[in-house]
C-alpha cells in the first residue's frame, strides 16, 4: 500500500475494512458509504492543505500549541467553561470543564480527553467545542489527575494508559443524563486513553461513537523515539516538554505522591534525564508494574483496536513528529469494520493549521463524523 504518491498530495486518505458496519436504518449502506456521502472533509477528493505561513510538521505542531495566545482575543468571545471537581471512588479528583448547550439534558454530550499537557484552553479543543456547541451538543473536557490546574488528592499521578478515570466519568454521565447520546473525542495521549477504553469496553461501551486524533498506538516505541532524539533535532523539544511537565506536576504534588506505600527516590524522579527514566522512577512503581516498558506496553491502544464495536474515526498525519507513521497499525483498520483511519499528508501532531491565515481544520471532520454517526447509529 503506497502512502505517499504525488497524486495523493494533500488528499485525505481513508483506510478501513472492505465491508464496514451497516447502518441501522439501511443494511445496504455502511459506515464507509455514510462518510463518503455526509462528511465532505473526509470523503473522496477531500484535502487538507497546510497554511503557507505554517510550513512543515514542527511548525504545524508548535503553532497549534501557541495558537491559544495568537487568537487570545477570539478566545474571549468563546462560550465559557464551568469547572466541576469530579470525585472518584478512590478519593481522587478530576477537573471537568463544561460548556453546556440549551436543552442539555437531552442533547448529545461530547466527552473530550486531551493529552498529558493538554487543557480545555488548547486551540484545537476550543475550536472543536465552539463548532460542537453550534450543533447544540454539550461538551465536557476531562483533565487527568493532576492536570488542567487541578491538584492530586491521592498518591496516583497521570498514567498514559489508565482508563479507569475516564470510565468513571462516562458511566456517571450515562446514569445522570440517560436521554443524552455520549460521544468520545480524544487528542494525543487522550486519544490513546479513549481508544483503549472503547476497546476494553467492547460491546458494552456507553459511547455511541468516538474520534481519536493523533493517537500514538504504541507508547513504548513513541517514548523511545522521543527520548532518543538528539538535541540537534526539533523533535527533541516534544519529549523535553512532556518530561518537564511531568516533573513539574510531581513537584507540585510531591507531598501527596510520597504518601504512596512504595519506596520512591525523589532525586531520581526530579533529575530523570528521559521519559523512560521518569516512568521507571515514579509511575511504574506507584501503579505496581515491574518496569517502565511493561507499563507502556500495557497502555497501548493499538493492541485493542480489534475489540472496538462502535464507530470510531482515527485521524493521523503522515508527517507527525511524535506519533510516527511506522507505528500506525494499518492491518487493524483493514480488519475491524467499526473503525476508519483518516490520513493526511501534512498536519504535524494535532496541528492541522490550514487556510492562508492559519486556523484550525480539525473541527470540520470532527463535527461531520459525529453528525453522521448520530444519524445512522444513534
Amino acid at each position: 500500500m503506497s502512502k505517499r504518491t504525488e497524486n495523493c498530495r494533500y488528499k485525505v486518505q481513508l483506510i478501513h475494512a472492505h465491508h464496514t458496519v451497516p447502518t441501522r436504518s439501511n443494511e445496504q449502506k455502511n459506515l464507509a458509504d455514510a462518510i463518503q456521502e455526509e462528511c465532505p472533509n473526509l470523503a473522496h477528493g477531500a484535502r487538507f492543505i497546510p497554511s503557507p505561513f505554517v510550513p512543515g510538521p514542527h511548525a504545524q505542531t508548535i503553532y497549534a500549541f501557541l495558537a491559544y495566545y495568537v487568537y487570545y482575543a477570539e478566545s474571549i468571545v468563546f462560550p465559557k467553561f464551568t469547572r466541576e471537581l469530579f470525585k472518584l471512588p478512590d478519593g481522587g479528583t478530576l477537573a471537568l470543564d463544561w460548556a453546556r448547550c440549551k436543552n442539555h439534558t437531552e442533547r448529545p454530550v461530547v466527552v473530550i480527553i486531551s493529552g498529558v499537557t493538554g487543557t480545555s484552553n488548547d486551540f484545537y479543543v476550543r475550536r472543536s467545542y465552539a463548532a460542537l456547541l453550534k450543533l447544540e451538543y454539550s461538551v465536557v473536557v476531562v483533565h487527568s489527575r493532576g492536570c488542567g490546574g487541578s491538584k492530586l488528592t491521592t498518591p496516583t499521578p497521570f498514567h498514559c494508559g489508565y482508563t479507569g478515570d475516564y470510565r468513571e466519568v462516562v458511566d456517571h454521565l450515562h446514569t445522570t443524563l440517560p436521554d443524552c447520546k455520549l460521544l468520545g473525542l480524544g487528542f494525543s495521549l487522550g486519544a490513546n486513553i479513549l481508544a483503549k477504553y472503547i476497546g476494553e469496553e467492547g460491546s458494552s461501551c456507553p459511547l455511541t461513537a468516538g474520534i481519536a486524533v493523533g493517537n500514538p498506538y504504541d507508547l513504548y516505541k513513541v517514548v523511545v523515539h522521543l527520548d532518543s532524539q538528539s538535541i540537534l533535532y526539533p523533535s527533541k523539544v516534544y519529549g523535553v516538554a512532556i518530561l518537564n511537565f511531568l516533573k513539574s506536576t510531581f513537584a507540585d504534588n510531591k507531598k501527596q505522591i510520597l504518601d504512596v506505600p512504595v519506596d520512591l527516590d525523589v532525586d531520581r524522579i526530579q533529575f530523570a534525564p528521559s521519559l523512560v527514566e521518569f516512568t521507571e522512577a515514579l509511575t511504574r512503581r506507584v501503579y505496581g508494574y515491574p518496569s517502565a516498558r511493561a507499563l507502556f506496553e500495557d497502555s497501548n491502544s493499538g493492541d485493542v483496536l480489534h475489540n472496538i464495536q462502535i464507530p470510531v474515526l482515527f485521524l493521523n498525519s503522515l508527517d507527525d513528529p511524535i506519533c510516527v507513521e511506522r507505528l500506525i497499525p494499518y492491518k487493524a483498520f483493514m480488519a475491524n469494520p467499526y473503525i476508519v483511519l483518516g490520513l493526511t499528508e501534512h498536519g504535524g501532531h494535532i496541528g492541522y493549521m490550514g487556510r492562508i491565515w492559519p486556523t484550525s481544520w480539525i473541527e470540520l471532520p470532527v463535527t461531520q463524523f459525529f453528525q453522521c454517526v448520530l444519524k445512522h447509529y444513534g
